[in-house]
């Protein structure tokens, strides 16, 4: 990601402090997130919800995100996005028990949806204070970033597999990584003291919905796509192995720990495999090969066979939130950051929905047909990723303007 500003350069070992203490919140929010995620089954059994009335409840988790979206993004520009994340990632790990306390399907969806508020304001706020580490530290780092949430995703999922085959009680569970999570918080809050400063530039009110530009219509549909194929994986894949194919909870907890692995290893070589290769060859091959083996794995009901299948679609998503938020920032008339917040809203507009949806598509179908969608959002992915393709260059003469805001503008180290 290009900076937009230049801000005051702090010491080094403080700017590698400031990166250790926002690694450790995507680190801590990344194995949150997969430790309730891999722990449904466990938390649905009891109440004996159906496929529908699960996914109505997980439908709570949207909800609660959606409304916290635009008062976390009002605060970080009023009070700072240091002090916010730091707040709500307190709240993230105190909440995450929650769920796992409900005692019927209604309690469950409310308890979701605050959960999901404060998943949700975590995600904005920590990414807000990534941008401002990243123009401290000089260099793009939000890809690495990313790749770290995917790392705690990958460990939160196995440990919640490990904990699963051990029978330890979901609340138990989550409650010792809900601490774990709070003691992060606290130690990042030790290291970003007096690192990162409240600087934010005077601007406009921000509108509360970033919309997208009709010129951006193919790159929102890719990444729509690949955030719901996420967000399905995440909710729906444990559910899956364990009802459709009959696996244990632990085996169950392997399906998101396959597909986490896969898109944190694409996340950690996305940047140069896209030189060797391409984005839009690259993207379309992967998405490729995952349509044919999420197709086989579906009719084979096979666990050899559905575990690559999840692997290789964490592979063909992996790099997608990259490269789209690159592309829309460089096209987007309204501004880089406007293209990045549109393409933003509109991702996790599908990671949001896509449980749900799933979950009442099964309620109707069966599970198995339900995933079906993944195959035909993988296909999306491969037939537009063309709108990744470089933009051809325009010639246009530089008006007097132009050049005089050439010469006067600072020159930025990507």
């Amino acid at each position: 990601m290009q900076s937009t500003a230049i801000l005051p350069v702090a010491p080094l070992p403080d700017v590698a402090r400031a990166r250790v203490a926002v690694a450790l919140l995507f680190l801590a929010n990344g194995m949150g997130f997969a430790s309730w995620v891999s722990r449904i089954p466990a938390v649905r059994a009891p109440l004996g919800l159906s496929e529908g009335e699960l996914g109505s409840a997980l439908l709570g988790m949207a909800i609660g995100a959606l409304f916290a979206f635009g008062p976390t993004g009002h605060g970080v520009q009023r009070w700072g996005a240091r002090r916010v994340t730091l707040g709500v990632s307190l709240a993230y790990g105190a909440l995450l028990v929650l769920p796992t306390l409900a005692p019927n399907g209604w309690l469950l969806g409310l308890a979701l949806a605050l959960f999901g508020a404060a998943n949700g304001a975590m995600d904005v706020a920590m990414n807000a204070l990534a941008v401002e580490v990243e123009q401290r530290v000089g260099r793009p780092i939000m890809s690495s970033l990313h790749g770290l949430w995917s790392a705690g995703g990958l460990a939160g999922a196995l440990l919640g597999g490990l904990l699963a085959h051990r029978e330890v009680a979901p609340s138990w569970h989550l409650a010792g990584v809900g601490l774990a999570a709070v003691g992060a918080v606290l130690l990042a809050r030790g290291w970003l003291v007096g690192h990162v400063g409240e600087v934010h530039a005077a601007e406009e009110e921000a509108p509360r919905w970033a919309r997208p530009e009709a010129a951006l219509a193919g790159l929102g549909a890719i990444i729509f796509a690949a955030f719901l194929i996420e967000g399905a994986m995440a909710d729906w894949s444990a559910v899956y192995l364990n009802g459709a194919l009959g696996t244990t909870q632990a085996e169950a907890a392997l399906g998101y720990s396959v597909f986490a692995m896969a898109m944190m290893g694409m996340r950690f070589a996305g940047d140069r495999l896209v030189l060797q290769w391409g984005a839009v060859p690259m993207l379309r091959m992967l998405n490729a090969l995952a349509v044919v083996a999420l197709v086989a794995a579906l009719v084979s009901g096979s666990l050899a066979v559905t575990l690559p299948a999840f692997a290789l679609t964490g592979m063909a998503i992996g790099t997608v939130a990259p490269l789209v938020f690159s592309a829309a920032a460089q096209r987007s008339r309204r501004g880089a950051g406007q293209g990045i917040a549109a393409m933003a809203t509109l991702g996790y507009g599908g990671f949001l929905i896509g449980p749900p949806v799933i979950g009442w598509l099964a309620q109707a179908t069966s599970l198995q047909v339900a995933l079906g969608v993944l195959v035909l959002l993988a296909g999306v992915i491969a037939a537009l990723a063309g709108h990744l393709a470089p933009a051809a260059p325009t010639a246009a003469a530089p008006t007097p303007a132009d050049a005089a805001s050439v010469d006067q503008a600072p020159v930025q180290r990507l």
